[in-house]
């Protein structure tokens, strides 16, 4: 039960993170967001690796074991989190997160037919209920479909695809390196490779003491603590359970930003939030 309470907690640090920043995305851009909140995970994975006796073997990875994890950071973090961020400013936290986490059927089927796990029936059973509560956002009535709001959803379920790409290829990656090794390489050339893009397309953004203190804050729950104790996860149920379980992120999300962010939180989206959580009961 160890590995499914990994990917239960680490649903919860994720959806504080992102709470956390999409308060910054009123001043701040996307791109710009996510990579100053990058390079606060890989300021504190360095330290980390330090400690855990890791760093002097950041010198000696496997090749093709680094460049999985590095790939799967640059899509399912830089790309799969940036949409995300759009999304946000467009639809709000508890819808577009709650969209964005139709990512485990694709997870599974990738994990299924190229990482060779196995698949079992009550998944499915699982991933219908998960999916039925995606769906019930979309029914939601006092949600006009305009321009913004189309693109909203359409953006979160591109988050969603990119989220599972992302996570078949870091178990590829974590076949012949560890966890800390992993995200201590990978955070410091995802921020790289989103500072580029912002510097490319720049945007206007307000950066003050109170903005990089979230990104910060957002950095260290959901990249440094929650990704950790997703990999462990991985590690120990593999990616076909552990990614469904982490679902229950949505619950959290909306609940959460109803109080800190304010948002408006209709009983639609808590009844999606509560089915993309129940379903998540049958992957136990």
């Amino acid at each position: 039960m160890l590995g499914e309470a990994f990917a239960v907690l680490a649903a919860i640090l994720w959806a504080g993170s992102m709470v956390v920043a999409a308060k910054t995305l009123r001043d701040v851009g996307p791109v710009r967001a996510n990579a100053f909140k990058t390079l606060f995970s890989a300021a504190t994975m360095l330290p980390i690796a330090f400690l855990m006796g890791e760093f002097q073997n950041l010198f000696y990875l496997d090749f093709y074991g680094s460049l999985y994890v590095i790939i799967a950071a640059i899509i399912g973090f830089g790309v799969g989190d940036t949409l995300l961020f759009r999304s946000i400013s467009l639809i709000g936290v508890s819808r577009s997160y709650t969209i964005g986490y139709s990512y485990p059927f694709f997870a599974i089927a990738l994990a299924t037919v190229f990482l060779g796990e196995p698949f079992l029936l009550r998944y499915v059973f699982g991933a219908v209920i998960i999916f039925f509560g995606i769906v019930n956002i979309f029914l939601e009535r006092n949600v006009a479909f305009e321009k913004s709001n189309t693109k909203g959803f359409l953006i979160a379920f591109a988050a969603a695809i990119s989220w599972s790409i992302g996570t078949a290829l870091v178990a590829l990656g974590l076949r012949t390196i560890n966890i800390i090794q992993a995200n201590t390489i990978r955070f410091p050339l995802l921020f790289i490779f989103l500072f580029i893009i912002s510097i490319l397309r720049p945007s206007e953004s307000r950066l003050n003491k109170e903005n990089l203190s979230l990104l910060l804050l957002s950095g260290i729950l959901g990249m440094t603590i929650g990704g950790i104790v997703f990999l462990f996860s991985i590690e120990l149920i593999g990616v076909a359970r552990a990614t469904p379980l982490s679902s229950s992120s949505p619950l959290w999300a909306a609940i959460m930003s109803s109080f800190y962010l304010k948002e408006k939180i209709t009983w639609r989206v808590i009844m999606s939030s509560i089915m993309v959580a129940f379903g998540t009961y049958f992957l136990f």
